[in-house]
C-alpha cells in the first residue's frame, strides 16, 4: 500500500463572504486533485463561522461533478443530529453520483452546544451515535432498514437506492484517543489524529495491534494517518509570522460558540504557539516543513497524512501555493520516507 495524502476542510469563514469560501473550496478540491491528493474530506458544524457549509453532503454533491479520481466525504457527519434513514440514501446517492469514490465519516459531535441546538442532550450522544452507526451502516449493506429502535424509532423500509461500494463506503473517525483507536481497528475503519507531541505514536500502535487481532483480517490495510495544519513559506520566518495571523482568525471561530457560554475548554485547540511545539502545525519553508513530516513519518506506523492548507484569512492564491510547495517537495519526500519503513507500512501481526 502507498502512502496517501488528504486535505481537510473546516470551511471557516475567514475575512471573506460564505458564498466565496464555498466556491473558492471547489476550485481548491479540483486543484488537489491535480496535484495528487487522494481525499478531501470536509467537516460539519452548525451555528457557528467555524463552517459556513454546515451540511457536507451540498457540497460533495457538487464536487462530485468537478472531480474524477479524487475521494470525498465528511469527516464526520455528527450522526446524532441525523435520520438515519435520510443519511442512509443520501449517502448511498453521493456514492452514486461519485461512482463509488465516497468516503464515510462518522462521530458524535464534539460541541455540546451544537447539539443542543438539535435538542440533544450530550450525555445522550454517544449512544444515539452508535445506534444510528448500526442503522446506516446495515441499510447501505442490506438495502433495507428493519430496525427496532431503542433511542430512535422503530424503521422498516427500503431504501430507494443504495451504494457504489460493497458492502458500504468505507467509514473514518478522527480522533487521538487510544480507546477509539482500539475500536477503530478492531472495526477496520480508517482513523486521523492529531501528533500531540509524538503521543499519536501510541495511538498507533494501539490501532494495529487491535486491526491484526481481528477474527477476519482484510486483505487491505485501511488508512491511518496524522493530520496537520500546514502553512509553507519562502522562510520559516515568514511562514511562521503568516500562520499566526491566519490561525488567530480561525481560533476566533473555532471558540466563538464555546466563549459565549463562557467555557474555555477548547482553548488548547486554539493555541497557536502550543500547536507549533506539539506537531499539530507544520509550518516553515518548503523543506522544514518536509523535514517535520517526515520524523513524524518515521517514528509512527502511518500510511497517511491529512493536510489543512486553507483556513483562517489565507487567500485563495496563499492557499494554491500552499498546496504547490506542499505537492513538490513534502509528498515525494514523505512518499520516499514511508517506503524505506517497508511495502505495505503496516507492523506485522504479533
Amino acid at each position: 500500500m502507498d502512502f496517501a495524502f488528504g486535505i481537510f476542510d473546516s470551511f471557516d469563514l475567514g475575512d471573506s463572504t460564505p458564498g466565496q469560501v464555498i466556491a473558492d473550496r471547489l476550485d481548491f478540491a479540483v486543484a488537489a486533485e491535480a496535484a495528487g491528493i487522494a481525499h478531501y474530506h470536509v467537516t460539519e458544524h452548525h451555528g457557528t463561522p467555524l463552517s459556513v457549509c454546515p451540511s457536507p453532503n451540498l457540497f460533495l454533491a457538487a464536487l462530485s461533478q468537478r472531480t474524477s479520481t479524487l475521494r470525498i466525504g465528511a469527516l464526520v457527519h455528527v450522526l446524532p443530529t441525523y435520520d438515519p434513514l435520510r443519511l442512509a440514501e443520501e449517502l448511498a446517492t453521493l456514492d452514486q453520483l461519485t461512482h463509488g469514490r465516497l468516503d464515510v465519516g462518522v462521530g458524535a459531535g464534539v460541541s455540546p452546544y451544537e447539539l443542543a441546538f438539535f435538542g440533544i442532550e450530550q450525555d445522550q450522544a454517544r449512544a444515539l451515535y452508535a445506534e444510528t452507526l448500526e442503522v446506516v451502516t446495515k441499510a447501505l449493506t442490506n438495502g433495507r432498514i428493519s430496525h427496532r429502535g431503542r433511542l430512535l424509532r422503530d424503521y422498516d423500509v427500503e431504501l430507494s437506492v443504495g451504494p457504489v461500494q460493497h458492502p458500504h463506503p468505507p467509514l473514518w473517525y478522527a480522533s487521538s484517543n487510544t480507546n477509539t483507536a482500539q475500536w477503530a481497528g478492531a472495526n477496520n475503519v480508517n482513523f486521523v489524529g492529531r501528533w500531540n507531541g509524538g503521543t499519536f505514536q501510541e495511538t498507533t500502535e494501539t490501532y494495529w495491534h487491535a486491526w491484526h487481532a481481528r477474527e477476519e483480517p482484510s486483505a487491505t490495510p485501511p488508512r491511518i494517518g496524522v493530520a496537520a495544519n500546514v502553512l509553507i513559506g519562502a522562510t520559516d520566518d515568514e511562514a511562521q509570522a503568516r500562520y499566526r495571523k491566519a490561525n488567530d482568525v480561525f481560533a476566533r471561530q473555532l471558540t466563538k460558540l464555546w466563549h459565549e457560554h463562557d467555557d474555555h475548554r477548547v482553548d488548547v485547540y486554539a493555541d497557536t504557539e502550543g500547536a507549533l511545539r506539539n506537531g499539530t502545525a507544520l509550518v516553515g519553508s518548503a523543506e522544514t516543513v518536509r523535514d517535520l513530516l517526515v520524523e513524524q513519518v518515521r517514528q509512527a506506523p502511518v500510511n497517511y497524512f491529512e493536510a489543512t492548507l486553507a483556513f483562517g484569512d489565507l487567500t485563495p492564491e496563499e492557499s494554491q501555493a500552499n498546496l504547490d510547495a506542499f505537492a513538490e517537495t513534502v509528498m515525494p519526500a514523505v512518499r520516499e520516507a514511508a517506503a524505506r519503513r517497508g511495502e505495505t507500512f503496516v507492523p506485522e501481526r504479533a
